[in-house]
């Protein structure tokens, strides 16, 4: 093989992992379309209770609590709502004894059901469940851990804590064979930082997920998101897993509606959250699916304009991209599927066939 060969498939490859990536959102929007009784992505808060206490978390002032959701409440759930992803986080999922069963019984469901499923976790205790070989957790190809990593040594440490220890994890959940997903929580402690926590996440991480603080001080202003949405756009060559339109979403873009249905979020206590995930004060908390289903269908245009009091100055809706750009995006986005396509038709696989 030619080094001009080597280059020119090594050139193409970006445009095929976004090909793939396309092709995933097309299908899940085929089945969602707006519908809030088939969501895109089940999220569960396991539990409320966590082994650290990140000053910018939700939670942070839940521990005492300590609620933990009912393992086969959750399943029957999954089974109703049978969404194609399943998402599994916390307070920490991974925290022995009670709450590690629980995530245990969640993920063997979820896996035998054949849905993507991933585990949010802050990394601490990774190792240690990984060691115990649980059949649940084996590599796959639908399965994910996701972590959080908000800089380089000092600027985690002095956001989250355990650093070294966390890239320790990391490096044997890899070694193992797993799918690892890292999470950057972006505020103004790290967004100048942003070059230098690419490049060293991406040797680390197989996909990047960039997400902007809320609700905190050290939020990014007008000017720092508009910094973030730049960087999205322009690295999009990094495995970052948020999409160049969620870059213009921060760079101003706020014609979209907000698709609030197409995650919905599971409580510790058993009950789905109305409307989303991310609303604070004067959400509602219902016991069924089609409870759910029928207070989206009453009040769907409120929250999708954006007429609600807390979602006037929201972005958070729009990092579940899969099906909100998508449901706003169709034509551009299969005008974008086409070109990868072509380009393997036309270069990729004639070269391989040659050389091989």
């Amino acid at each position: 093989m030619t080094q001009s060969t080597k280059d020119l498939i090594l050139k193409s490859l970006p445009f095929l992992r976004n090909h793939k990536a396309i092709i995933s959102r097309l299908r899940m929007l085929r089945r969602y379309k707006g519908d809030p009784a088939k969501p895109n992505i089940m999220h569960i808060a396991v539990t409320d209770k966590c082994n650290m206490s990140c000053p910018f978390c939700l939670y942070r002032n839940d521990n005492k609590r300590s609620r933990t959701i009912d393992a086969d409440k959750a399943i029957s759930l999954i089974r109703e709502i049978d969404s194609p992803v399943v998402l599994m986080s916390g307070g920490e999922p991974l925290i022995h004894g009670k709450i590690l069963e629980t995530t245990r019984k969640i993920v063997q469901e979820c896996r035998e059901a054949g849905r993507i499923t991933g585990v949010l976790t802050n990394g601490v205790t990774l190792k240690k469940v990984l060691m115990k070989a649980y059949p649940e957790f084996r590599p796959g190809s639908k399965f994910f851990i996701q972590i959080s990593i908000d800089g380089l040594k000092d600027v985690h440490d002095e956001l989250r804590g355990h650093f070294d220890l966390i890239m320790e994890n990391i490096a044997f959940a890899r070694d193992a064979g797993h799918l690892i997903y890292t999470n950057t929580v972006v505020s103004k402690d790290n967004i100048e930082f942003l070059n230098d926590i690419m490049g060293f996440v991406s040797g680390v991480s197989d996909r990047i997920y960039l997400n902007p603080m809320v609700n905190n001080e050290n939020a990014l202003d007008r000017n720092g998101l508009r910094k973030l949405g730049e960087f999205i756009q322009s690295r999009q060559d990094m495995r970052i897993g948020n999409s160049i339109n969620f870059g213009k979403f921060l760079n101003g873009r706020r014609d979209l509606k907000c698709m609030f249905h197409s995650l919905i979020s599971v409580t510790p206590t058993g009950k789905i959250k109305f409307p989303c995930y991310c609303y604070g004060e004067g959400s509602e908390y219902v016991d069924s699916f089609q409870e759910y289903i029928d207070r989206v269908k009453a009040r769907r245009e409120d929250f999708e304009e954006k007429r609600a009091p807390q979602c006037r100055n929201c972005y958070t809706h729009c990092l579940h991209e899969a099906d909100v750009y998508a449901q706003h995006y169709w034509d551009e986005i299969i005008e974008q599927a086409k070109r990868p396509a072509c380009l393997y038709k036309k270069y990729v696989r004639p070269l391989y066939t040659k050389v091989t």
